[in-house]
């Protein structure tokens, strides 16, 4: 009744205990409070390692990829995955080792499990079972062994599965450097709207207050009566269209802004310090057919196709592996205290070899399946390369598209900037309203807005191009690399995969004659070379006037880019005004240059100015080198009286005989005055006139009297 008892309570403890495994349990609140802390202290380190980004850090194009390359927590997934997986080719390389059990046991039993025999005739019948009993085993023994078992077949598929989980390795590394270059590029979009952002903000909030103090002058008007009500209201609607207008835009720089600090692993309210670029990117330096084929070559996703038929084949190679016979070879030794053996312990070692004889008729199957799964990868892979050319395709469409689309919004925010000076210069002679303006100068930063945008989905394409031909940007690891050099590394390979187009100065203006002519009374033109400028790259060329340091124009001069013409208007000028000089820039969406020149006004006034010139210079050279002649050849700085080294040089040399009468009072009053300040001197040990000054009065004593014996004349 006693063992029913410990039976009874052993199955009821185990009962329960298997059971309270299977209730819900809640994750505790201080289990919740313990997680945000934790997250909370992490999100402190990421602004800990951010804060050199937030304190004035010049954030570039390239920087801020190489930021999102080290930061964005989509890369850190894919960078954890790699690793995960290289920890697993270790772990499957135990696998091939021999197998080494080690176990220890006690066992105790409340009987001797004793037992007896019966004899058994030639007729296979049992006799009487004997009346004795006996037993080879101690009720309590304690018994431990070591052994190892290595099993042929087990190594040659560890083997091959090690070989497997290299390839899925490789597969990784592959993931992580496309979302690299996803990342890269979504980076290049991100950038250029918030540098968008950041410049039309700060025409945004004035205009914005334009708007606010015109909508509340309305508002007063309205309410004196002092204009018509529904002209006032009209008034009032359209301006809050352009307000409601302009906020939206607004939102559309801050989320601009927001969503580049996420792909740079930044935090939303970081205060970043974002800058031009000098270097955008440049179409890829390779036409369509080699574009094919490099994106056959390096695209992440074939390559990993590459990867999985290859685990695909070695599979089939398992699955007949498998099937082989197994060739186990173990060893063990063991040790009792068991009071019966006459070897308490022993070493036992030994082989075996075991099969599935009908793994023969499954053999055929398994390959057959297997080889099939293969066929199914490379089909899969044939459709991806079709994939891939066609996104080839489709980005330099897209590339082309958007050309055409910045060269339209190039183009119509050229025409809204003109419209918006012809009606600010209206309304300062009141053609027009105030409501005019500001509806100009709202279409004309919604002008700005959209050529901006143009440019952004531009870089965007140029940045798409690269990814769909699977060019690598990182190239190498950034473990042991910091955010500037990788920002470089970046930079130097978009150059060196980008086409290096040229721009220069093919004819320079200054060799074209540069002198106005006169096409009516009031004005003068003149009109350069079409083939002034040699341009490669895209978009239209367009070319802009400055003055030389890049000041704008004067009211006189007008600027025709289309028929390269300058236009003098001779009633504003100042008739003083013989010549200008100017700048020249071409550019176009990949390269720009500029050529400085001189433009002739007025040649008759022009050459008497230089004339007058030219006499003045002959003569202020002719009084130069007559007061030269006048002079002795040797002249003597008088600055150089007050110079240490001079006066040393002087006295090593007792060359004073050349010095006029002057030049020695002053050197003498220069020395009285050093002999007051002689204690001082002393001091410095480093002055090399102290110890030289008694003999330097006595010197200067004797080549004065020298002096007076030489230059009698001078003397008197």
């Amino acid at each position: 009744m006693t063992r029913f008892f410990k039976a009874f309570f052993i199955f009821v403890f185990f009962f329960q205990t298997s059971c309270a495994l299977y209730k819900p349990k809640p994750i505790a609140s201080t289990d919740t409070l313990n997680r945000a802390k934790t997250d909370l202290k992490k999100i402190e380190n990421i602004k800990e390692i951010n804060k050199e980004f937030r304190e004035g850090t010049e954030i570039d194009l390239y920087t801020a990829i190489a930021l999102a390359i080290n930061n964005n927590k989509d890369l850190k997934v894919k960078i954890l995955e790699a690793s995960l997986t290289n920890k697993q080719i270790e772990d499957v390389e135990f696998d091939m080792l021999p197998q080494m059990a080690v176990g220890g046991g006690y066992t105790s039993s409340e009987k001797y499990n004793a037992t007896t025999s019966a004899t058994v005739d030639n007729n296979d019948k049992a006799g009487t079972i004997g009346s004795s009993y006996s037993t080879s085993r101690n009720r309590d023994v304690l018994e431990q062994d070591i052994g190892f078992t290595w099993n042929a077949l087990d190594f040659g598929l560890s083997y091959i599965r090690a070989n497997q989980s290299s390839d899925r390795y490789l597969i990784a590394k592959e993931n992580e450097i496309k979302v690299a270059n996803n990342i890269a590029r979504d980076v290049v979009r991100a950038y250029w709207r918030a540098l968008s952002a950041k410049r039309l903000m700060k025409k945004y909030d004035p205009l914005l207050v334009k708007v606010y103090n015109a909508l509340n002058d309305s508002q007063t008007i309205e309410e004196l009566l002092l204009q018509k009500p529904m002209d006032a209201l009209l008034y009032q609607k359209e301006l809050l269209d352009i307000q409601r207008a302009l906020q939206t835009q607004k939102q559309s720089f801050v989320n601009a802004e927001v969503e580049l600090k996420s792909l740079m692993g930044l935090m939303p309210y970081d205060n970043i310090n974002l800058v031009g670029t000098d270097q955008p990117l440049n179409e890829l330096d390779m036409n369509l057919d080699e574009m094919e084929i490099y994106a056959l070559l390096n695209r992440s996703e074939l390559i990993e196709a590459d990867y999985e038929e290859r685990i695909s084949v070695n599979e089939t190679k398992a699955g007949v592996r498998a099937l082989l016979p197994g060739l186990n070879f173990n060893a063990t030794w063991t040790s009792s205290n068991n009071d019966y053996l006459m070897n308490k312990s022993n070493f036992e070692y030994g082989s075996s070899v075991g099969a599935n004889l009908l793994n023969v008729f499954r053999a055929p199957k398994i390959k057959e399946i297997n080889e099939m799964n293969t066929e199914i990868i490379r089909e899969q892979r044939l459709a991806l390369s079709m994939t891939v050319l066609s996104q080839v395709h489709l980005a330099n469409i897209d590339y082309q598209l958007s050309l055409e689309g910045y060269d339209t919004a190039d183009r119509y925010y050229n025409v809204a900037n003109k419209i918006t000076d012809q009606v600010r210069n209206a309304q300062k002679i009141a053609r027009f309203g105030e409501l005019e303006l500001i509806r100009e100068e709202a279409s004309l930063l919604v002008a700005e807005l959209r050529k901006d945008l143009a440019y952004s989905d531009l870089q965007y394409a140029v940045a798409q191009v690269y990814t769909s031909v699977g060019l690598d940007v990182i190239s190498e690891d950034v473990d042991n690399i910091n955010t500037k050099q990788l920002a470089s590394r970046v930079k130097n390979n978009f150059k060196n995969s980008s086409k290096k187009y040229y721009a220069r100065v093919s004819i320079p203006i200054d060799k074209q004659k540069p002198y106005v002519k006169e096409d009516s009374e009031n004005f003068s033109k003149y009109k350069f070379s079409a083939n002034t400028f040699k341009m490669e790259g895209n978009g239209r060329t367009q070319l802009e006037a400055y003055l030389k340091d890049n000041s704008s124009l004067p009211r006189w001069i007008t600027f025709l880019p289309s028929q390269r013409t300058f236009v003098i208007n001779n009633e504003e000028r100042d008739e003083a005004i013989d010549e200008v000089e100017l700048k020249v820039v071409a550019s176009n969406i990949n390269t720009s240059v500029e050529d400085n020149f001189t433009l002739i006004i007025d040649p008759v006034l022009r050459e008497k100015r230089l004339a007058k010139e030219l006499k003045i210079k002959k003569a202020k050279e002719a009084q130069l080198a007559k007061a030269k002649k006048s002079k002795p050849k040797t002249k003597v700085n008088m600055a150089d009286i007050y110079n240490d080294e001079w006066l040393l040089s002087r006295i090593e040399t007792k060359n004073f005989s050349y010095l006029s009468t002057k030049h020695l009072k002053d050197m003498v009053a220069k020395y009285e005055k050093e002999q007051l300040l002689e204690e001082r001197r002393k001091k410095r040990k480093d002055n090399p006139i102290a110890k030289f000054f008694e003999k330097f009065k006595e010197d200067l004593r004797s080549a004065a009297e020298v002096h007076r014996k030489r230059f009698p004349k001078k003397e008197s």
